[in-house]
């Protein structure tokens, strides 16, 4: 049995979004192929505690000094460990996002900040280079856009900079085997926009099965 950890960032989960109707088609096969996995799932959108603020960051520089921590900052940082244990735990990801701005969703960015902690998902070695402590894992983002960017008629001068971010990130903390399936260019042609999404759809219940 594989724990799965969702990530899903998209606060309108009702009729008519792409990104949850993407979600549905590649979980649903997710899990009749793999019936005993363990499914966690955050709607980071909805309930994102423990930003990256003032307390976070007077955490930091106290456990750089070796100094108490006060209550308040015992109280964020127990439940910031809670997140990062979980995290850590997990043998697969699914992170699911609506593409906003060439990025993703501010909530998912957070949730990165919270996962991305020194000494439990990544260290620095002798040379100060990053080394990824999270191995034998896998990921997959499901992401819609409106526009094109992985397919066919890109625009040159833009970038999916979020999923290259997630890539990255991930990478950095271990997790080589990593994929993408996009629902992607519904506004750039609205006339094909249900074949479009048809062929996303086929492509995400097809990597389910082999999540």
């Amino acid at each position: 049995m594989s724990k799965v950890l969702v990530i899903y960032a998209h606060p309108e989960t009702a009729k008519g979004s792409s990104t949850h109707e993407l979600y549905k088609h590649f979980i649903n096969s997710c899990v009749q192929k793999n019936p005993q996995d363990e499914i966690i799932m955050h709607n980071v959108s909805e309930y994102m505690p423990l930003p990256l603020n003032k307390i976070a960051i007077s955490i930091y520089n106290k456990n750089l000094a070796k100094s108490t921590l006060n209550a308040d900052e015992i109280r964020f940082n127990d439940a910031r460990q809670k997140w990062i244990n979980e995290f850590v735990n997990a043998d697969k990801y699914v992170f699911v996002n609506p593409m906003y701005n060439l990025f993703i969703p501010a909530e998912m960015k957070s949730y990165i900040d919270i996962v991305m902690q020194a000494h439990a998902t990544f260290h620095y070695d002798e040379t100060g280079k990053t080394v990824g402590d999270l191995h034998n894992k896998k990921i997959i983002h499901l992401q819609s856009s409106g526009g094109i960017y992985h397919n066919g008629d890109t625009n040159e001068h833009v970038e999916d900079l979020g999923d290259k971010y997630l890539r990255m990130m991930l990478n950095l903390m271990g997790i080589k085997d990593y994929q993408g399936i996009f629902a992607e260019g519904m506004d750039h042609d609205p006339m094909h926009a249900v074949e479009i999404l048809d062929q996303a759809y086929a492509k995400a219940e097809m990597a389910g099965k082999e999540f």
